[in-house]
């Protein structure tokens, strides 16, 4: 075995094995069509934009959807779901947080005491609320690059150190929303089920609202509505669902443990539902009849 085929052959590494199974000696021979050359044959490596492509192939088979591949391993698509599932519970989330800056933004409007920390940093907020819509529309590149605004919008604290630790705190989730997204929402990923995630949404926008006049109390809100989700989950048999839905509660212990820590006025609220966000992460789920993101 000569040295570039060789390095192919590592490069491929990285495809399931159930894919490099069937595929793997076609897709080196397509490598090394036309490169008979002994000192590129010794010497040359992969080219990047083969890599690359390698690289795209690994996300799509590793999360795959099954739409367009053959012999999908079941435990395969059920991984691509449940980070599909997570990114679409990550984007509600962001929408909870993008209307209550929108709030925020406007009760701090003309009041000379907040009128100094508004900047334009804060429009970033509002990110996931296009997001949502782009992706339900089908727009997936539009999609990633607003769900990257709160990312932007962590690092850019990085600037004012006051801030750092309680963006980070609370944009922690929005971080693996971007991940979950950019993962899962591939070209052959199916699309999300609009009619139901629209209704979703708008229950978002709505503890959004109550969050920009309450401090605290639509964070609770939401961390109790994920545990109710992850009974209806498990009642149901959804593993998809009740295995994004426990992810996400671990995402959200991080800043009710961080209110209970600051020793905000809500802190027994705040630790009761820690302890039970603890509880819905760890809890079993039921093997389902059928998977999918049904909600």
């Amino acid at each position: 075995m000569r040295n570039l085929e060789r390095r192919y052959r590592t490069l491929l590494k990285v495809l399931p094995k159930w894919y490099r199974r069937d595929r793997e000696e076609e897709m080196v021979g397509i490598f090394l069509a036309e490169r008979n050359d002994d000192l590129d044959l010794e010497h040359s490596w992969p080219g990047w934009g083969e890599t690359f492509a390698v690289l795209g192939l690994a996300v799509r088979t590793h999360l795959a959807a099954g739409a367009a591949l053959t012999g999908v391993p079941g435990k395969v698509v059920w991984r691509g779901e449940v980070v599909r599932a997570l990114g679409m519970i990550g984007l509600l989330l962001g929408l909870f947080y993008g209307v209550a800056a929108i709030v925020n933004l406007a009760v701090a409007y003309g009041n000379p005491a907040f009128a100094p920390g508004i900047t334009w940093w804060w429009l970033l907020e509002l990110g996931p609320i296009v997001a949502f819509a782009a992706l339900l529309s089908g727009r997936r590149t539009l999609a990633k690059i607003a769900a990257a605004a709160p990312v932007v919008l962590a690092l850019g604290s990085l600037g004012q150190p006051q801030y750092m630790l309680l963006w980070g705190v609370f944009q922690l989730p929005s971080i693996v929303t971007f991940v979950c997204l950019c993962l899962g929402f591939h070209r052959e990923a199916p699309t999300p089920p609009v009619r139901r995630l629209v209704w979703w949404g708008g229950g978002a926008m709505v503890l959004g609202l109550l969050g920009g006049f309450a401090t605290g109390a639509g964070l609770l809100a939401v961390g109790l509505i994920t545990v109710i989700v992850r009974v209806v989950a498990f009642v149901r048999g959804d593993v998809v669902l009740g295995r994004a839905v426990s992810l996400f509660a671990v995402l959200q212990l991080v800043p009710l443990v961080f209110l209970v820590v600051a020793g905000s006025e809500i802190l027994v609220p705040a630790a009761g539902l820690a302890l039970l966000l603890v509880l819905t992460a760890v809890a079993p789920v039921r093997r389902p009849s059928a998977q999918g993101f049904r909600v």
